[in-house]
C-alpha cells in the first residue's frame, strides 16, 4: 500500500498517519477503528497523495458524512453539542467542505 510505496521511494517520503487515542480523546477503545474511518467518511481526513507535486486523491466518499458523526463519539468535543454552539459545528463542517473542495481543486491540476 502507500507505506510500502514511501519505504521504496527513492529520497524523502511523509506519511501522515490519523490514530485515535480513546484516553485522550475520550472513547471506547472498541471504536478506534471505526473513529478512524468515520475521519476518513466525513472528509475530516481525506486520503490522498502528493508525488512530484502532482495531488492525487485515494479515497473519494461519494456522500460525506456530516462532521458530528465524527465528533460525537469523543468525550472531547462534547462541549460543540450544546445548543449554544451549534454555531461551532457549522463552522467546522464549512471549514472541511472548503477544504475537501481545495484538495479536489489541486487534484485536478495536472
Amino acid at each position: 500500500g502507500k507505506a510500502e510505496k514511501a519505504f521504496n521511494t527513492e529520497g524523502p517520503a511523509f506519511l501522515n498517519i490519523l490514530s485515535p487515542c480513546p484516553p485522550g480523546w475520550g472513547h471506547n477503545p472498541s471504536l478506534t477503528i471505526e473513529i478512524a474511518k468515520t475521519a476518513v467518511n466525513t472528509n475530516f481526513w481525506p486520503l490522498y497523495e502528493v508525488e512530484n507535486g502532482k495531488y492525487k486523491i485515494s479515497y473519494a466518499n461519494p456522500s460525506p458524512l456530516p462532521i458530528e458523526e465524527f465528533l460525537k463519539s469523543q468525550s472531547r468535543f462534547k462541549h460543540l453539542f450544546k445548543p449554544q454552539n451549534k454555531y461551532l459545528l457549522e463552522k467546522i463542517q464549512k471549514q472541511i467542505n472548503e477544504k475537501w473542495q481545495d484538495l479536489q481543486n489541486r487534484s485536478k491540476e495536472m
